[in-house]
């Protein structure tokens, strides 16, 4: 038997990987391909990865599709570090009363560039039948794309796998990327025959990627939320969805920030407090005197730990609404000041929101918040330091443009 391996993150495995494996059989006549999922990959850092169960589920459902393909667990039970030269070693072993020929070990170009950085590559090269595959130009967003991590950062020609003995697959060159599943399912977009039947179910019936997330946190809020602080939360979503669009940054976050960013505004004191000490970030005499003051950090320990939220610029958005940080990133700047200039706010005139819109982020949240720290001041309320540190390194940087 000719076995050849697909190795990957598979997060989530797409019809894409499908049509390798057949092109593999077809054209190179191996009898079987072996889906690897990796543990953790040494030469990237997986973003917004499900878990490796839940990986290894969706590979075995995907497997299922063609009795010429079949997952293969060894990574994840072996669990550290996945090197391809190990999981050869152990395939050869596992296979040795069947094998009638080196096992062929599937690649694309994206990893082929830096293939004399691999673990034991020499060796690699002389046990197995290296394939080569075509990868089309991938439809990529940043948010959800895998970064290169370590050596593997940088690309060096004379690195890659044309100092060793390979095969070029004439695949064909299909567009799908996990990366764009990823960022589909999230945003609700058309995803579902990217993917297996199989994959598809198990994806919706694990809530994976954040499927089905909006729907879900919005019910929450609907439920938990009076009906003026629900109608509230949707309007700052449509406005942080509007600011984001402006000022290059994701609407869907904008969105979805906005309307979470209240969840926990009508929760008991104390249960706010439960909530927002889990963040590890120390709690203010400010917020111990006023523990309504703590509803944003409660909100976002409560999307992390109830719905899954791991996207660190829309936690911190939800967390820092109130008083700001001086280290916020372009989302939270966005989701604070669509706070304070949604259209109900008394000032928030057509007029004033098309000023605002005239300035640069940096310029518009700075206004943001010299307003919002003026009326603190007037109406005789204590203003938290940190917003004050947030003022001042905003006109720092407005002061640089």
């Amino acid at each position: 038997m000719r076995i050849a391996i697909l190795g990957g993150s598979f997060n989530p495995p797409h019809l894409g990987h499908l049509i390798l494996a057949d092109t593999v059989c077809v054209q190179l006549g191996y009898d079987k391909v072996l889906f690897v999922p990796v543990f953790n990959p040494p030469h990237k850092e997986m973003k917004h990865a499900a878990s490796p169960a839940h990986r290894l589920a969706m590979v075995r459902a995907l497997a299922a599709e063609d009795s010429r393909f079949a997952a293969e667990s060894c990574e994840i039970d072996r669990a550290g570090v996945s090197f391809t030269y190990d999981t050869v070693r152990f395939l050869e072993e596992k296979y040795k009363d069947v094998l009638t020929d080196k096992i062929g070990v599937i690649m694309g170009q994206d990893l082929a560039q830096d293939f004399g950085k691999w673990e034991h590559a020499a060796e690699l090269a002389d046990i197995a039948q290296l394939i080569l595959a075509l990868r089309p130009t991938e439809i990529r967003n940043k948010a959800f794309e895998n970064q290169p991590k370590g050596a593997y950062a940088h690309h060096e020609r004379e690195f890659g796998i044309a100092h060793y003995p390979h095969l070029v697959l004439a695949n064909p060159e299909v567009a799908i990327s996990s990366t764009d599943i990823r960022a589909r399912v999230v945003h609700g977009d058309a995803w579902q025959y990217l993917v297996s039947r199989g994959v598809r179910d198990y994806i919706r019936d694990n809530a994976l990627y954040g499927y089905g997330l909006l729907a879900r946190v919005q019910s929450f809020a609907k439920a938990h939320l009076s009906a003026a602080r629900y109608e509230h939360s949707v309007r700052v979503g449509e406005m942080a969805e509007q600011l984001c669009a402006r000022y290059g940054e994701d609407p869907f976050k904008g969105r979805f920030a906005g309307i979470a960013h209240d969840i926990c505004k009508e929760i008991p004191g104390e249960a706010m407090l439960a909530l927002a000490a889990q963040d590890g970030k120390p709690i203010t005499d400010l917020e111990r005197g006023k523990l309504s003051l703590l509803h944003g950090r409660a909100a976002a320990v409560r999307l992390w730990q109830e719905f899954g939220v791991t996207d660190e610029d829309v936690l911190q958005a939800v967390a820092s609404h109130t008083f700001g940080d001086e280290r916020l990133c372009a989302l939270a700047k966005i989701v604070f000041a669509a706070d304070k200039i949604e259209p109900e706010r008394p000032q928030s005139t057509d007029e004033y929101r098309g000023r605002l819109l005239s300035l640069s982020l940096d310029e518009m949240t700075l206004a943001v918040v010299e307003e919002n720290i003026g009326y603190l001041e007037k109406k005789g309320r204590v203003v938290a330091d940190v917003s004050l540190r947030f003022r001042d390194e905003l006109r720092r940087g407005a002061g640089a443009l």
